[in-house]
């Protein structure tokens, strides 16, 4: 076995979001960390914001690529570079693609291996020049993520990620953001999601104690007074949800912050928003996906319009604010249900919306058996389009599915339902970036 004289880590762009510099890529820089921890001289290559023409991609024995649907294209691509410069070396895929299609992304780069799941333990035996067999890499599960080190952000400009764009809508009395997880996976099983493709349906938790330590970390380094806390759902525990907000009361003692984060519905208990607001938190985000009980119940959802009010409702009236996602042209849209989905939005006392057009993402159950759902889309495809979120006024996604001039309509009619409460117009880049905006706004 010949030792790699050094593992490249590569990031890649997402240029259809208002800023791909919102949120840094935390599965590439806990395996850079785990590579550091094991002695291991490890680079990351952060490729977000770059136009490809300024791609500098260095030399090395092994790299490693992670990415998720819309970015297949660019995986390909910077495989093209590596190869044709080095051919010899070794090109490791991973994330949520791969892992969902780990054959047909194998086929269909000139990538060397497939890795699905966890790349941390995998990822080090790459490294110590280990070469499996086979091409397609089923990695270790780690049923205990504690054993990892924290991200290794030192090595990429973290400082271009800590900037508050849409998120600005939690509140105004942050001026540095940081993405922390206190979790990894999700027990659900929604029709439309994919994350069920790498997490099989478990959670698991960090220690809070050395959530906390992370978390004063970054305020003492970077200056961070707002936090994301980026877990699938934070309040699936409830005893997790307590512990953890105990020790955000502790530690703003004497280190003030925010944060906000991703909730569901049906996980309802009148104690626990007013707990969160007494430890920090100040918005979460609901998956409302649609207003409509017959539309919640064929994506298997699992939630219903009025848990959905319920929960909105509550966590308000706890005193946080509340956004609420929306998705349009689920399997099921008719001009029927898109009316009830109005009708929801404007009943319901969230405060930011978001809208979104319906993407059957590779991994979800609605891409896997689209028959079961009674879904037709356009499979054969590059995977350019399948974007859920993006700049305002510039969205594609609606042509994935066969009717993509009644889809932009709807989404269209949403987004005008949301008005003032659309996310996006909490976010200033907006006016910079969209050229819909820029009309708008008549270039003011």
């Amino acid at each position: 076995m010949v030792k790699p004289k050094k593992v490249i880590l590569i990031t890649l762009p997402s240029p259809w979001l208002i800023s791909d510099r919102d949120m840094p890529n935390l599965g590439i820089l806990y395996i850079a960390g785990y590579l550091e921890q094991n002695n291991i001289e490890v680079q990351v290559v952060d490729l977000c914001g770059v136009p490809e023409e300024y791609w500098q991609i260095p030399d090395g024995d092994l790299y490693g690529i992670s990415l998720t649907t819309p970015q297949f294209h660019l995986a390909k691509r910077v495989i093209e570079i590596i190869k044709q410069r080095q051919p010899k070396s070794t090109v490791v895929l991973g994330g949520y693609h791969p892992t969902a299609e780990p054959q047909w992304t194998l086929d269909n780069t000139m990538a060397d291996y497939i890795v699905t799941g966890d790349g941390e333990l995998t990822m080090l035996s790459f490294a110590k020049g280990n070469r499996p067999k086979e091409k397609i890499v089923k990695a270790e599960f780690l049923p205990d993520i504690n054993v990892l080190p924290w991200p290794a952000r030192h090595l990429i400009d973290i400082y271009a990620y800590q900037k508050i764009g849409t998120n600005a809508v939690v509140g105004p009395n942050a001026s540095k953001e940081e993405y922390v997880l206190t979790s990894r996976g999700c027990p659900f099983k929604c029709g439309f999601c994919a994350q069920m493709a790498i997490s099989k349906f478990r959670v698991r938790y960090r220690d809070e104690n050395d959530i906390i330590a992370e978390m004063k970390f970054l305020i003492e380094r970077y200056g961070i007074n707002r936090f994301y806390i980026f877990d699938d759902i934070f309040i699936i525990d409830k005893r997790q949800v307590f512990r953890v907000c105990d020790k955000f009361e502790e530690l703003q003692k004497t280190h003030p912050f925010d944060w906000h984060c991703l909730a569901r519905t049906d996980i309802y208990d009148p104690e626990i928003y007013p707990r969160m607001y007494k430890a920090g938190c100040r918005q979460v985000t609901f998956g409302i996906e649609h207003g409509s009980d017959t539309i919640l119940k064929r994506i298997e959802k699992g939630t219903t319009r009025a848990e959905n009010i319920r929960s909105i409702k509550a966590a308000r009236d706890a005193g946080m604010r509340v956004r609420a996602q929306m998705i349009v042209g689920l399997p099921g849209e008719t001009e029927e249900t898109v009316e009830e989905n109005a009708t929801f939005m404007k009943e319901a006392p969230a405060h930011s919306y978001g809208v979104h057009i319906f993407v059957p993402l590779p991994g979800s159950p609605v891409w896997n058996d689209p028959k079961r759902f009674n879904f037709r889309f356009k499979k054969d495809t590059t995977f350019k389009h399948y974007q859920t979120i993006g700049k305002p006024g510039e969205w594609a996604s609606n042509q994935i599915h066969y009717n993509p001039e009644e889809i932009a309509k709807w989404a269209n009619y949403l987004r005008e339902v949301a008005g003032e409460r659309n996310v996006h117009n909490f976010d200033a880049r907006w006016r910079e970036k969209s050229q819909t905006a820029k009309v708008l706004y008549n270039n003011k």
